[in-house]
């Protein structure tokens, strides 16, 4: 197969995704309409969106895994996806540890930001060590693989400060 074939897999993939996407939104809307309870449509739409988001990313993981191994060769891309990698992780690490800064009696939207930022990275642990995991197997270059396990190590420095954070009352963290 050559590249426009491999290319047109990984299109017909997201294009697959979504339409599975539609499809679950679709027969989410049929059960709920169904109910006796409309009181919440707000509820409904938000369980719609999630619903239909979970069968997108499920859907689309087999594209986007194939297309990272199509990638596998570019040294380049891995290189540059490992250093955004360790700038990302970077970035969570800071938020994670300044969320403490932020306080209700002096708002500051750029520590607001930083706060909630903070948030999702505590929230993300998993998926983003996971993710950089899988990237650093699939990378071809040492360099390459060298960056992405450092962002697995900054990313589960940010696994211990979440575990002190939820599990650990009145911490500084």
């Amino acid at each position: 197969m050559g590249r426009f074939g491999r290319v047109g897999v990984v299109i017909a993939g997201y294009v697959l995704a979504i339409a599975a996407a539609a499809v679950a939104a679709w027969l989410y809307d049929v059960r709920v309409g169904a109910l006796p309870y409309d009181t919440s449509g707000g509820m409904y739409a938000g369980g719609q969106m999630l619903q239909s988001l979970a069968v997108f990313l499920m859907v689309a993981l087999a594209p986007s895994l194939y297309g990272l191994w199509l990638l596998r060769r570019h040294t380049r891309f891995w290189n540059g996806v490992g250093v955004a990698s360790i700038a990302f992780a970077a970035v969570g690490l800071i938020a994670v540890l300044s969320t403490r800064a932020y306080s209700a009696a002096s708002p500051n939207v750029a520590l607001l930001l930083l706060s909630l930022l903070g948030l999702a990275q505590l929230l993300g642990v998993p998926l983003w060590s996971a993710a950089f995991a899988l990237f650093a197997w699939l990378a071809p270059s040492r360099e390459a693989r060298r960056e992405l396990i450092i962002a697995v190590g900054i990313e589960l420095v940010i696994a211990v400060c979440a575990a002190v954070h939820w599990f650990v009352p009145n911490s500084p963290i």
